[in-house]
């Protein structure tokens, strides 16, 4: 593990919508809130069930009744109400980390100690999936502390000496608390290393393998049953003159250049890729009858006025999304022979001196499958 990729990870902002909208595309949402809400919930029942009647004084009845209604009224939250935004996140978070220390610690009972431990477990694996390492390190260096707080307050008045019982409690729990971190460290590098595999190194777009890939989710996601899928193949006209007569360092601007530029003239639901030297592919779902004019949308995107500019050839076709809803259909093999479609399309507007888009009608029309 390089210093590099530790302040990489450190330093990644966390984009806490992101790791909602995994599991809201998967269908996962719901469970996973309920299943939040069910362990909050229940950790609440136990602290009035069993740790309630185990605690002896006045403070310690008062915070850990405090501690359960707590939670139950944030299990309340997680079941009943819609996924909560990052600060209400972080709310849930920061109250139950100090209720869980004050239960602990006024307590101080092995019970509560180990009830304690759990119940900050918990957290942890929260906050795995749904913050950043910032948080979670803020999260182990409390837990740390608290540690410290209930041994210290767990051995006053024994034989077991305050500060060796102490020290021997932080070496037996810091491996443990610290392993989260260590393991949110693993998931990041390998969702990066999965995003490499997937995108264009040199414009940040999809490469054809995530294109393949993400196409599933697009369909998924589809609404309007009415719709079309449209598929647009992009090649830059004369771009081989660019690099023989500016050098490919400039030809990799321009490609830079015509990817953002693609990008901001399609919707925020499009896959965008670059399948090729300087072909394009663009994916979207799209109203009925609106596939050539998106694509006119993009052809002159990528012409507007520039130091160097450009211009491409768009071939573009659709299928009506009902059409992908048949029993048996591969979606990926189905994208594959529309891309081949729509790429005969591009090759027509070549012909026809570039700076064109030529439209297909929609596959289907044809008993394309």
């Amino acid at each position: 593990m390089s210093g590099r990729h530790l302040r990489d990870w450190w330093s990644e902002p966390v984009d806490y919508a992101a790791q909602v909208q995994y599991f809201t595309k998967r269908a996962m949402s719901a469970p996973v809130k309920v299943g939040i809400g069910v362990g909050t919930g229940l950790n609440g029942v136990i602290s009035l069930l069993i740790l309630l009647p185990s605690v002896h004084t006045l403070a310690a009845r008062v915070v850990v009744a405090m501690f359960a209604v707590l939670q139950l009224f944030w299990g309340w939250m997680w079941c009943s109400r819609p996924w909560p935004s990052r600060r209400t996140s972080l709310a849930f978070v920061i109250s139950a980390d100090i209720g869980i220390a004050a239960a602990a610690v006024v307590g101080s009972s092995w019970l509560l100690g180990l009830f304690a431990f759990n119940a900050f477990a918990m957290i942890s694996v929260y906050l795995l999936f749904f913050d950043g390492p910032k948080v979670l390190a803020g999260h182990t260096l409390w837990i740390l502390l608290s540690t410290a707080a209930f041994a210290v307050q767990f051995s006053s008045g024994t034989n077991l000496g305050g500060i060796a019982f102490t020290a021997k409690t932080l070496a037996s729990v810091t491996p443990v608390v610290a392993t989260s971190l260590g393991i949110q460290f693993g998931i990041w590098a390998l969702r990066n290393d999965a995003n490499d595999s997937v995108t264009d190194p040199l414009t940040g777009l999809l490469n054809r393998r995530g294109l393949q890939l993400h196409v599933g989710d697009l369909l998924r996601d589809a609404n309007a049953t009415d719709a079309e899928v449209a598929v647009a193949v992009v090649d830059l006209d004369r771009f081989k003159e660019i690099n023989d007569s500016f050098g490919h360092a400039t030809g990799d601007q321009v490609l830079i250049r015509t990817a953002r530029r693609i990008t901001g003239a399609v919707g925020r639901s499009a896959l965008v890729a670059r399948t090729g030297g300087e072909e394009f592919v663009i994916v979207d779902i799209v109203r009925p009858g609106r596939a050539e004019g998106a694509a006119d949308c993009i052809r002159n995107a990528i012409a507007a006025p520039a130091d160097l500019a450009v211009t491409a050839s768009v071939g573009v076709t659709s299928l009506a999304i009902a059409g992908l809803a048949a029993e048996g259909t591969d979606p990926v093999r189905l994208l594959e022979a529309i891309v081949e479609r729509a790429d005969h399309a591009m090759f027509d507007a070549k012909r026809k001196g570039g700076n064109a888009t030529t439209h297909l009608p929609s596959a289907d029309e044809h008993g394309f499958r």
